[in-house]
């Protein structure tokens, strides 16, 4: 009997983990930037994201730093601010001219300047080819995109990713999971 209540707390317990919900998210106007404006550069300038990991994402620019050397700009992630809960991002595509660092409650997750990636305006770049984990994001907390421009010419950024969001019931069964887990721990001492 105390072996098929462990089973049973095991397998209540795998499902809860494994089921969250997927939350895909990219840059739009809809990201908190003032002054920020779309790029049409693609082509020749910047890389076209129709048909890569980046489709349906856009390249925002500030339009105050064109031609300002050193001039950097902040963008938010809006859209995982809409869960309200923690969230793991799984899978996160971007490209930017001219340097980038991705931040989150004034950690850096992924600073440009740490690797040398030539041209990462004309490529679709993978961060987690660079980065050793999945990042946890907060439900408090937002996914910022530091841009700064070094090369005295118009700079912009572009992003794509998905996240994992447990969903209430998950948590829920989870609990469940753990306490099958814990009862069947105490029948067997």
């Amino acid at each position: 009997m105390k072996t098929l209540s462990l089973a049973l707390g095991v397998v209540v317990f795998s499902l809860a983990s494994a089921a969250a919900q997927a939350v895909p998210f990219m840059s739009s106007l809809g990201d908190e930037c003032v002054g920020c404006t779309l790029s049409d550069q693609v082509g020749n300038n910047y890389v076209d994201p129709t048909g890569t990991a980046l489709d349906g994402a856009a390249w925002i620019q500030d339009t105050a730093g064109w031609f300002v050397d050193n001039s950097g700009y902040r963008i938010w992630e809006e859209d995982l601010n809409l869960t309200g809960t923690d969230a793991i991002i799984d899978s996160l595509f971007v490209s930017y001219d001219d340097t980038l660092q991705i931040k989150s409650q004034g950690v850096t997750l992924f600073d440009s300047e740490d690797y040398e990636i030539d041209q990462p305006w004309t490529q679709v770049i993978n961060v987690f080819d660079y980065v050793s984990a999945p990042f946890l994001i907060a439900g408090d907390g937002r996914l910022n995109f530091w841009v700064t421009n070094d090369e005295n010419f118009a700079t912009g950024v572009i992003w794509k990713g998905n996240t994992a969001v447990p969903e209430p019931g998950t948590l829920a069964l989870l609990g469940l999971g753990l306490a099958g887990l814990g009862f069947a721990r105490r029948k067997s001492a």
